[in-house]
């Protein structure tokens, strides 16, 4: 079990007693040290296998972890007995076992943002934000945990009110009403406690408030606890999710005397890749420290490639040249990762001009399209026919004649709306339509199999049948897609409630849509977001100008740190080439913007760069902010013999911007107040002086 590991590996997984922080940095294998160590604890019989948790973030890297496990275990122990799975999947599991000790009934629903939506939309009849800015906001004070429950806010409570008679909770209700049980139910918790013996964190510094304080109340009043997080502060990109790096941080002061074990092998990258990514991250100051080597015996690689090109259009087009030049036609070795979605529009106009193939990571998610979310919504009301959301949601789909004075008739008539759908005086013609729809729910779904089920109840209630009739482009796409849920997802389970369990998980999950990126041949286009823990031969890395990247709340917020781990995440994705790319030009948003170089190439140590596309290296400038940080690898400069004079104050015109006055000279890049503009930065070649 430990032949494969490198020292610090097996230290880590060697060191079993006590709280041990592990900072794995980018392609060091974390996941084969998470796995050995559980696997190390059971085969030496140190716990039980449902005396361990292991907390992962998604799905898929639960899925992943029960996988490898179930190769160590030689049948001495079966890996479906550990405790592992999401933050959310785990603490469902304990409010399913406590529901009523939780204040809740055992069948209750969890409601996906679609849902939330719809319960907030009945509670306000006029503001000035959307539904769906109140569910970020809900969300981000239940992911702060207990303390931000003191929260007074009528809308707020009115909205849980509305949830607990509906028989629901949201998914951030799902942590929070597990502190809630541990908070007020000292005998719960204590049972827990001596439950889990062993408790591990994958991706710890991805950690929030709300999950932060459940491993507190799982390791209070324990002495020395046996808790294991694995994260790299490096890696910490999700702040606006809720996400604190300060829990990693802090590590050693919310656990005393705990172990800091660093794993800096890298089995990814080559050296250039690495040291280059090494000395940008280094101009964090919030970090807790470390350095990636490479372990690949293939000298140091290539260098990482920084080109500028005059335009958009441009890094387009050299980026697709780049990718046709390859004989071998394996497009799955190709990534592009841009800082936001938006940028992908000018690089799909190019790839499918030239026939590159390619996917667009983070599109519309499986469990996001409406057809799948329609499909779930009916077999919801069908497990659980008190479920007013779901009705209302599937009513209409086809129409039948339902409308909101319908509605409010259904509702004064029973519990429920589907209770009030049996009770209600109705127009003959509507009376009909819901003897029709209750029809359609009335056989014994449980004598069937979870995927007969579905497909009896979706032709019942005509929904296969609309999409067939359908004149919408898309209406093959749709049918085939509810066809894959039947066949290849519901299949899977053992029963209805097991699957409509999972899906409000998955619906949630944000890395549903990444699991096979290199099992087709096409090019990967994502947010740098979506690419954490994937990794490619040649990863392309374009729009690194200030403005973008770092983009511009970044830097007006101060929260360049965040910006410059995701540029570290960036480059760690490459394997053996990694080439970063800006433009003197770009249309964004419809309006032609002129932006500087990225601070982030000039943070780079130079020996690991070839600077390429017509561009010297005097051309990326420090920004101010590091104008004088000395950097012992920036080569001297040589004497300018004659003083070039300054453009500050003259009178410029540009094709597109007008007329204008130099306020700022910065060589390559002059800082312009157009008359009609606004200050635009523009580079020199592009203005005329008057």
């Amino acid at each position: 079990m430990l032949e494969n590991l490198n020292e610090k590996q097996r230290e880590a997984v060697l060191t079993t007693d006590g709280a041990l922080l592990v900072l794995a940095g980018a392609g060091t294998g974390k996941t084969r040290v998470l796995t050995t160590r559980i696997a190390y604890i059971l085969n030496n019989q140190m716990a039980m296998p449902w005396q361990v948790m292991a907390l992962t973030f998604t799905n898929k890297a639960a899925n992943e972890m029960k996988a490898r496990l179930a190769t160590f275990s030689d049948g001495a122990w079966y890996p479906g007995d550990i405790w592992c799975g999401t933050f959310h999947s785990i603490c469902l599991r304990i409010l399913r076992s406590n529901a009523e000790r939780a204040g809740l009934r055992r069948d209750f629903l969890i409601y996906g943002e679609d849902d939330q939506k719809t319960v907030i939309k009945s509670l306000i009849s006029a503001a000035t934000k959307t539904p769906g800015d109140y569910v970020d906001e809900f969300s981000s004070i239940k992911d702060k945990g207990l303390v931000a429950l003191q929260n007074k806010d009528k809308l707020f409570n009115a909205y849980n009110a509305e949830l607990a008679r509906l028989n629901a909770v949201d998914f951030g209700d799902i942590i929070l009403k597990v502190l809630e049980l541990f908070d007020k139910n000292p005998d719960i918790l204590a049972r827990y406690q001596n439950q889990f013996r062993y408790i591990l964190v994958d991706e710890f510094q991805d950690t929030n408030n709300a999950q932060m304080e459940l491993l507190a109340l799982l390791t209070r009043g324990i002495e020395n606890p046996n808790i294991c997080c694995v994260g790299d502060d490096d890696q910490s990109i999700y702040s606006w999710r809720g996400a604190e790096i300060k829990h990693i941080l802090n590590f050693n002061k919310t656990f005393t005397d705990a172990k800091i074990i660093r794993l800096e092998e890298n089995y990814r990258s080559t050296a250039n890749i690495l040291n280059a990514a090494n000395s940008l991250i280094r101009h964090n100051q919030g970090r807790l420290g470390k350095d990636l080597h490479a372990t690949a015996n293939d000298g140091r690689g290539e260098p990482v490639y920084v080109l500028t090109l005059p335009g958009d259009r441009d890094e387009a087009r050299i980026i697709a040249d780049a990718i046709l030049r390859d004989d071998t036609n394996d497009f799955s070795k190709y990534a592009l990762l841009i800082r936001a979605g938006s940028l992908s529009r000018i690089f799909e106009e190019e790839f499918a001009m030239r026939g590159i193939p390619y996917r667009l990571i983070g599109a519309t998610k499986f469990y996001d399209r409406m057809e799948i979310r329609d499909a779930i919504a009916y077999l919801r009301l069908l497990v659980y026919p008190f479920d007013d959301i779901s009705f209302l949601r599937v009513i209409a789909k086809p129409r039948r004649g339902f409308g909101d004075k319908a509605i409010s008739t259904l509702r004064a008539a029973g519990t429920n709306l589907m209770n009030g759908l049996h009770n209600a005086t109705l127009a003959p013609k509507l009376r009909a339509a819901a003897n029709e729809f209750l029809k359609a729910f009335d056989f014994d779904w449980n004598l069937m199999s979870p995927a007969d089920a579905a497909k009896t109840l979706l032709d019942r209630v005509g929904y296969i049948k609309m999409w067939s009739e359908s004149k919408d482009a898309d209406a093959s796409d749709r049918i085939a897609n509810i066809r894959e849920l039947i066949t290849s997802v519901i299949s899977k389970y053992d029963t209805l409630p097991e699957f409509l369990e999972q899906a409000a998980l998955m619906m949630t999950d944000d890395n549903d849509d990444a699991d096979d990126t290199q099992s087709k041949n096409t090019v990967s286009i994502m947010t740098i977001h979506a690419a954490k823990g994937l990794e490619f031969d040649t990863v392309f890395l374009p729009a690194w100008e200030e403005g973008i990247f770092p983009n511009d709340k970044a830097i007006n917020e101060g929260a360049i740190e965040e910006e410059r781990r995701l540029a570290y995440v960036a480059i760690t994705r490459a394997r053996s080439r990694c080439i970063i790319s800006n433009a003197m030009s770009r249309m964004v948003f419809g309006s032609r913007q002129y932006n500087s170089p990225s601070r982030f190439i000039t943070e780079m140590d130079n020996k690991y760069l070839d600077f390429q596309g017509g561009a010297p290296r005097a051309y990326y400038t420090p920004h101010n902010t590091y104008n004088n940080v000395p950097r012992s690898y920036d080569a001297p400069r040589k004497k300018v013999e004659k003083k070039i004079e300054s453009a500050v104050g003259k009178l410029v015109s540009h094709n597109e911007l007008g007329a204008g006055v130099v306020i700022e000279d910065n060589g390559a890049i002059l800082t312009i107040a157009f008359k009609s503009k606004g200050i635009k930065k523009v580079a020199r070649e592009f203005v005329t002086f008057q």
